[in-house]
This record gives C-alpha cells, structure tokens and sequence, in this order.
C-alpha cells in the first residue's frame, strides 16, 4: 500500500495476500489486506489481535449486535501485553473461552486514507492485526465481558459458515487454518 514504510513493506513482502478492500470506520477511511503468513508483524504496528478458534469440526462465530457475523474474536492490546496475552484475554472476555495450541496464521494490514485523527493513539498510518489459530479449550461464561458489540458467540459446524456471510478474506483465512491443522496432524 502506498506510503507505507519500508520495514512494513519488506514484513508485508513477505506473506501471501488472500483478499482486500476498503472500509470506513466512523469517519476514517481505510484499506486493508489479509494475508497468510507464520511471522509475527514489528510489535510497533500492532493495535488488536485475532484469532480463528476451532472445537473439533467446528468454529467459533461471533453475531454482533448489528447481526453481522464474523470467526476472528479479539481486540485491542493494552500497555505490556504479548500478542498471546492480549488473544487469551480478549478471546476470554468476548466468550468464555480460554485458549491453547495458538500458531500465528496471517494478519490483517490496515492504512488509512485520510488525515491522522484527532487524539488518535494508536498506530498511524498503518496498523496491523496479527492473526492466530487457536483451539477452544474451558469455558467460563462468567468471565465474559457484556458489551456493545457482540451479542453472541458458540460454534458452527465448518460446512455451515457460507451462509452466514462471512467476510471473504476471513473465509480465506480460515481456509489455510483449516490447511494449517490438517498439516499439523
């Protein structure tokens, strides 16, 4: 993406795009990019991180309030955190499910298009959200944190995801977590 710097750039080179767009988030307008990838990003450009988290045959899909569906739960890293610590505690706090077996799988790469907003303390122009694939492992549904977002989350059998209208690049990326597990085995 342009005006991207080179250390990102030459971290980028080096997965595989499997899908992009554009979006506005309130008033910011961005482009993104998933990519496939086993490289964690420089942590200085990591503002959130995800995961595709399976049970057996099945996984995990979170309904918003806005009923849109989607398999990457996660959020926002708080000061000192590892990428894997702020998964588990997001994960845990969106669901009630605690995580294991975490292998990274990709990321998303986020650029805005406008000016920086005002008071804006995350990453600027571009951030990224390293991806994971994780199994389930507890559930402690009182450990979950109510919000405005999600208002649901368990798990779909695999076949039954086209359905739900998943984001393309989200079913690219569990498509090579699927790739990734059955290697693994």
């Amino acid at each position: 993406m342009e005006n991207t710097d080179s250390k990102l750039a030459s971290f980028i080179a080096t997965s595989q795009q499997v899908d992009k767009g554009s979006v506005v988030w309130d008033t910011m307008p961005l482009k993104y990019a998933y990519y496939v990838g086993n490289e964690l990003p420089p942590s200085r450009y990591v503002s959130s991180v995800r995961a595709i988290v399976f049970q057996d045959d099945s996984v995990l899909v979170i309904k918003a309030r806005t009923h849109q569906y989607y398999i990457l739960p996660g959020g926002r890293c708080e000061k000192g955190e590892s990428p894997e610590e702020t998964l588990r505690r997001e994960v845990l706090e969106e669901t009630g499910w605690t995580l294991k077996g975490l292998t990274i799988l990709g990321f998303m790469h986020f650029h805005h298009l406008g000016p920086r907003p005002a008071e804006y303390s995350y990453p600027y122009p571009d951030f990224i959200w390293p991806i994971y694939s994780a199994q389930a492992d507890r559930h402690i549904p009182e450990a979950i944190q109510p919000d405005d977002y999600v208002k649901e989350a368990r798990f779909h059998a695999l076949y039954s995801l086209p359905p739900l209208n998943i984001e393309k690049g989200e079913l690219a990326l569990l498509d090579a977590a699927i790739k990734l597990r059955q290697d693994m085995i």
